[in-house]
């Protein structure tokens, strides 16, 4: 009699137990998934509603426990335009979730066997997509043009020992004219046997030229565009500035300024 009792007790347990959990998975099942979107492009808007989707049959009905953030920001890996800002569980059944586009800053023109092509960059240097066209996905403009990077199928433009010092520079250009398309037209790397030297072509007609760009970036591009804006507009139109290391590698030489003959 003892040990019924005993085994009664045991399996109410259980039971009581087995209940509580059935319960609190129920109250704590995802059963939403807020997601605010900021988004303007027709490809990241169609994204949007598939990524919507895609959450949706991953996690709804899932114990929300057990929903890590990492697990839900891989998703966004076949979805390039998107990117997370915030992922947040609001209890007791709630993921929350703020999304922005990564908008085309740049447009990396690259040779290939069938021709020039285009892939097109944000402005953290994320491969958007690659197009036969230099077209702004947005707004139909060209988007800034970015010359003599090489790109590789295994690792991207990070195998360009160039591209990181580009992007750099990019991020000067945009902040100095309030958005880079708004002053700038392009920019070219070239290398041989004496070294390597950039270009930033503006619209007006002057050229930066920026030698050894890897060595004391900061402070050539810096000085460049500072005297790029000094200028008078009669001088902007043509010539072009240039700054450069010193023979000794320690410092830079200019910026100076000479009008083209």
């Amino acid at each position: 009699m003892k040990r019924q009792k005993i085994l009664v007790a045991v399996i109410s347990v259980v039971l009581f137990l087995a209940a509580l959990l059935l319960g609190a998975n129920t109250v704590f099942s995802v059963s939403r998934i807020d997601i605010a979107f900021g988004v303007s492009s027709p490809q990241a808007r169609a994204d949007s509603l598939a990524l919507q989707r895609t959450l949706e049959e991953e996690y709804l009905g899932e114990n929300i426990f057990f929903v890590q953030r990492d697990r839900v920001t891989a998703a966004f890996d076949g979805y390039p335009y998107l990117s997370v800002i915030l992922f947040k569980k609001s209890y007791p059944d709630k993921l929350v979730l703020s999304v922005e586009e990564k908008l085309e800053s740049y447009a990396a023109a690259v040779e290939e066997e069938s021709g020039t092509v285009f892939y097109m960059l944000s402005a953290d240097g994320s491969v958007l997509r690659k197009s036969a066209e230099n077209k702004n996905n947005v707004d139909g403009g060209e988007n800034f043009r970015i010359e003599g990077l090489r790109y590789s199928a295994s690792d991207g433009f990070s195998s360009d020992g160039n591209f990181r010092t580009v992007l750099e520079i990019c991020a000067r250009l945009d902040e100095a004219a309030g958005g880079i398309r708004t002053a700038f037209a392009s920019l070219a790397v070239s290398s041989d046997a004496t070294g390597t030297e950039l270009t930033v072509y503006t619209r007006e007609g002057v050229e930066i030229r920026v030698g050894d760009p890897a060595s004391h970036t900061e402070e050539k591009i810096g000085k460049a565009l500072e005297m790029y804006l000094a200028l008078e507009d009669k001088d902007k139109l043509f010539g072009y500035i240039t700054v450069r290391d010193n023979a000794a590698g320690s410092g830079i030489v200019g910026p100076t300024y000479t009008p083209r003959d």
